[in-house]
């Protein structure tokens, strides 16, 4: 129950803007001609890990996205998968990893998968960053949390653009994509 709440009252404060909003903007960059999919990025430094909370500019997400998320995730750009997590407004997460690695590596395959719930995460290594990488999707949200070792904010900038984008693998990865313009 202490977790929920924790989570929840985090996901609170990043849309109440009570942290640092991180401007990683850099105008030599090679953008994207199209404009970001981020609304709004915060990093909070928690005992060596990073976190990274992500406000997207579009509309909110569903269950079936996330557990599409999460597989293209964990065949794009996650090895080692190391913890697969899902839990409901209220509860303790509860670890279904062993389930995940048991149904092909596949959370659409995963049983525990099947009923809708609040927060899904997914963690291994980020063959991109190099670098360990957690990601949490909150349902009928357009909040997302990276927790990783990596400490730059442009990086996990355009980490996150990747992500959204799903272009992992193509000309366009890891790249930043145009402002929000101004209004």
């Amino acid at each position: 129950m202490k977790k929920a709440i924790c989570i929840l009252l985090a996901a609170l404060l990043c849309l109440a803007g009570y942290a640092e909003t991180v401007d990683s903007t850099d105008e030599t960059e090679d953008r994207l001609d199209d404009i970001t999919y981020i609304g709004e990025m915060q990093h909070f430094s928690i005992n060596g890990w990073q976190q990274y909370d992500i406000l997207l500019a579009a509309q909110g997400y569903g269950w079936e996205t996330m557990l599409g998320w999460a597989d293209y995730m964990a065949e794009a750009d996650l090895d080692n998968i190391s913890q697969v997590t899902v839990s409901s407004i209220g509860a303790d997460e509860t670890d279904i990893t062993e389930s995940y690695h048991n149904h092909n590596d596949c959370c659409k395959e995963t049983p525990e998968l099947e009923p809708e719930n609040s927060v899904l995460s997914i963690a291994g290594i980020s063959r991109t960053l190099m670098a360990p990488m957690k990601i949490v999707w909150f349902n009928q949200t357009r909040v997302l949390r990276f927790f990783t070792l990596v400490d730059d904010d442009l990086l996990i900038r355009k980490y996150v653009e990747t992500v959204i984008r799903r272009t992992f693998g193509t000309d366009d990865a890891m790249k930043l994509a145009k402002d929000l313009p101004e209004g």
